[in-house]
């Protein structure tokens, strides 16, 4: 039987908290679990070889020469599979396991291309491609628990025979506009046509039930859970004009925020940040749903 040429991968994620805790996940592709460590610079100083020298004398000095075109790699998030994956294969699993921490861990953070080691061969170094400096940090945290949703999302990706990657690529898109006002908007109106299932013109409040009660959280176990988000949306709309679900895509859509906006306070700015926020958790957790039961129909 002919040897199978085994990489080990690495990910770096910038511009985002992390608990300070290393922890260990287990990720299972074409029916091999692969070990994942999640660490911090600081935290790497104590892992074994070949992965120190890897991060610290390759991955490290590199970046710190190219700072200009890439984050501070001292700062990084460094996620390690600790076990080698096939080289026949490899692509299938680093692209879909960057989509996946990409769609939990979007932007304002960065997520690298894959890093690559393998032994006596070649060593390749994580790319930034499209990185740009920002002034914010997200608001989540990388730890267990909020790991445990990238590894929800592989599981079910890849369990799928048809690859639905690129609506979630598009939607991910969106979370790196760069203006928190106009990626609300792109949000609406992906929420309003996707989910219009109704002749005539779109309505974007039966469509943000559509998602909720269709996608995100069916049945009526789930009522509340989807009464919460329809309040918390109220609510954000009303610090700044009217509390109804679909006012601020109608500020937005309209051009009133031209007007408006210069005079909004923290609080109304916090409101549309954590709007922003849901929408894109809530578009993504949706999806997701929708193309794993599909997926079951189909069966």
């Amino acid at each position: 039987m002919e040897n199978k040429i085994m990489r080990y991968g690495c990910w770096l994620i910038d511009n985002i908290k992390f608990s300070g805790n290393d922890f260990l996940k287990k990720v299972v592709f074409e029916g091999k679990e692969i070990d994942l460590l999640i660490t911090n610079f600081q935290n790497s100083k104590h892992i074994k070889e070949p992965f120190k020298d890897w991060i610290h004398n390759k991955i490290i000095n590199h970046g710190m020469r190219d700072m200009g075109i890439s984050p501070i790699p001292l700062d990084s998030i460094f996620i390690l599979t600790l076990n080698g994956y096939d080289s026949e294969n490899s692509y299938n699993f680093t692209s879909l396991f960057k989509l996946c921490l990409k769609l939990v861990y979007y932007q304002p953070s960065f997520v690298s291309h894959t890093a690559v080691y393998i032994p006596k061969a070649v060593i390749t170094l994580p790319n930034w491609q499209g990185f740009r400096h920002s002034q914010t940090i997200s608001k989540l945290e990388i730890n267990s628990n909020t790991f445990d949703k990238v590894l929800y999302y592989f599981e079910t990706l890849n369990s799928l025979e048809i690859r639905n990657s690129y609506i979630l690529e598009e939607i991910y898109k969106i979370s790196g506009i760069d203006d928190v006002l106009l990626e609300l908007l792109s949000l609406y109106s992906f929420i309003e046509g996707f989910w219009w299932n109704k002749k005539g013109k779109s309505n974007l409040t039966d469509s943000f039930l559509a998602m909720l009660g269709q996608d995100y959280a069916t049945g009526k176990e789930n009522k509340e859970k989807r009464e919460i988000i329809k309040s918390t949306i109220q609510s954000q709309n009303g610090l700044l004009r009217n509390p109804k679900l679909d006012d601020m895509r109608h500020i937005l859509a309209h051009g009133m925020y031209k007007n408006e906006d210069n005079s909004w306070n923290n609080e109304q700015w916090n409101a549309i940040y954590e709007q922003r926020n849901l929408l894109f958790e809530l578009v993504v957790e949706s999806m997701i749903n929708r193309i794993k039961n599909s997926a079951q129909h189909r069966i």
